[in-house]
Formats: structure tokens, sequence, C-alpha cells
């Protein structure tokens, strides 16, 4: 049931990504990096293994498939605010016990912009949201244990900007994902920063 649920999100994703590149018209702005009124953009990736402390017991969280959209509007041609949306698939484990695990996080964002030449800038961004995360039971566990959980995320991202013909911009985004508070009524489940890496385009 898991693999399936995986599968339909992968062709959503693949299926949203040929729309959009099939609809130039509606999103790619022409100029250069002064002229963006705002960046829509959408990239895939790495999260990379990590650990999750749930209560006093740290977990192994191992590579996982992180998707990653973005919505930044510019209020100057060196600063944006905007807002987000994240989504990992993952497993976690614990000696050998081992559960699949997901997350989505909404939240809002502050961009910074430096612009190094005609055709490259840098975005670094602070990331603050509202994480839900769900997992399967570890068979370590005792039954009947909460294993959903609500969180804070703080987030740092960075982003490597190439402008394309067209006004489309291909980027690498690189940073890390941590929730320093979060949990359920059974536990505390946080985390200190994670490195992500992924790739994607901007209309």
């Amino acid at each position: 049931m898991k693999q399936v649920s995986s599968r339909k999100i992968l062709i959503i994703f693949l299926s949203v990504f040929v729309v959009l590149l099939l609809t130039p018209a509606l999103f790619a702005q022409e100029g250069g990096f002064e002229n963006r009124e705002y960046d829509i953009g959408i990239c895939g990736g790495i999260w990379f293994p990590g650990t999750i402390d749930i209560e006093d017991v740290e977990v192994d969280k191992e590579n996982g498939f992180l998707l990653r959209a973005i919505g930044d509007m510019y209020i100057s041609p060196k600063f944006a605010v905007g807002g987000y949306f994240n989504y990992s698939m993952f497993s976690v484990s614990k000696y050998d016990y081992e559960a699949d695990a997901n997350f989505y996080e909404l939240g809002f964002a502050f961009k910074p912009r430096l612009i190094l030449s005609p055709e490259m800038a840098l975005k670094p961004g602070l990331n603050i949201g509202y994480r839900k995360s769900t997992r399967d039971r570890l068979d370590v566990e005792p039954s009947g244990v909460e294993t959903d959980a609500d969180g804070l995320g703080i987030n740092l991202s960075i982003e490597l900007q190439y402008l394309l013909d067209g006004g489309y911009i291909f980027f690498v985004d690189g940073g890390f994902l941590s929730q320093p508070a979060g949990g359920n009524d059974d536990a505390d489940v946080t985390w200190a920063p994670i490195l992500y890496l992924c790739a994607g385009i901007v209309f």
C-alpha cells in the first residue's frame, strides 16, 4: 500500500512538472534578475540521513526523497518574501526494526538575493513553518503508541540560480531541515539540522 501511494505521488509530481513546462506563457518572465517580480519553482532531491529524537530515544533516519515547491514575491530587487511547501518520504530505524515515515510542511520564507553575474544569483533563505509527520509503529514500541506528530520547522535554504533563455531559471537548492519543537501526547519529536540537496526549475 505504501509503494502504491508513493508511486501516485511521483506520477502527480511529474504530471505537474510537465504541465508547467508546456505553459511558458503563464510563468516565464522576460529580462534579467532585476526585472523579476516573483519566483515560482519546484525541485526534487534527497534529504540526507540523520537522527530523530522521540522523547529520550534516538532513531536513525535514512536517505529520503524530498519535494519542495516555492513561491517568492520580490519587494525589492534584492529581497523576497514568500511561502513554501515541503514533502518527504523516508524510513526510520532502531536496532533491527524499521518503519516508513513521511511529512508535509507549509510555511513562509525570507530571502535576500545576491546577483553574482547577469546569469547567476544566490538566494539564501530562512524558512519557518508548520510540519505534520506520520510514521508506522516500530516493532520495538508498545502497541497503541501515537506515531503522528506536529512540529515547528525552522530551515535554512540556499538557492544557486542560473538564468536560462525565456526567463526560466535552473536552480540547485541546498540547506537543512530542523524541528526544534514538536511531538504528540505520548512523546516529544525533535531533530537537529539534517542536510538536504535538490534541483529544479523556477518560472
